[in-house]
């Protein structure tokens, strides 16, 4: 792989590289993590971004106007669909309209109305109150199971000796 240095970073940023060495410039980028790394820390150095001069400015902002002065009203209407390319004429204004949002006041509201009814349902039907006797009636369930620990350990000892005497006897 080929790093590049400062000096050509900043002819890249600049806009000052042929079309080739431009592309192979991106493809590095994408590809070498440290030259990325480079390449930000330059462009993190730059202190100001020079402002457009009023004519400029001016020229800019008529270009943009124009441009939506020529757009059909169905496409300013209809905007970008999943794949980002813009809607195709429709006759029905209904399909056009952008879908109405609920204020979020209003939709945290119903969240709210609805987390209580979920609640209250289960309190209702006992299910809290199951959850709640649940680990006391396993706490219960394994006392009356478990038998010490010396005693578990004398069994499985005495388990061990008389495969022992066995074997030899076999």
């Amino acid at each position: 792989m080929n790093h590049r240095d400062e000096r050509f970073w900043r002819m890249y940023a600049q806009g000052m590289l042929g079309e080739t060495e431009r592309l192979e410039a991106e493809e590095h980028l994408a590809a070498c993590g440290g030259c990325l790394e480079r390449y930000m820390e330059l462009l993190m150095g730059v202190e100001e971004i020079e402002p457009l001069g009023g004519d400029a400015a001016d020229a800019v902002t008529a270009r943009v106007m124009a441009a939506i002065a020529e757009l059909e009203p169905f496409e300013m209407a209809a905007g970008p669909n999943e794949d980002g390319q813009m809607s195709p004429p429709t006759d029905n204004a209904a399909a056009r309209r952008k879908p109405v949002k609920r204020s979020s006041r209003k939709q945290t509201m119903i969240h709210y109305l609805i987390a209580v009814s979920v609640m209250l349902v289960l309190m209702s039907t006992g299910v809290f109150q199951r959850i709640a006797e649940q680990p006391q009636h396993w706490e219960e369930h394994q006392v009356s199971k478990r038998e010490s620990v010396t005693t578990s350990i004398m069994e499985r000892t005495a388990a061990v000796i008389d495969a022992i005497v066995e074997k030899p006897n076999k």
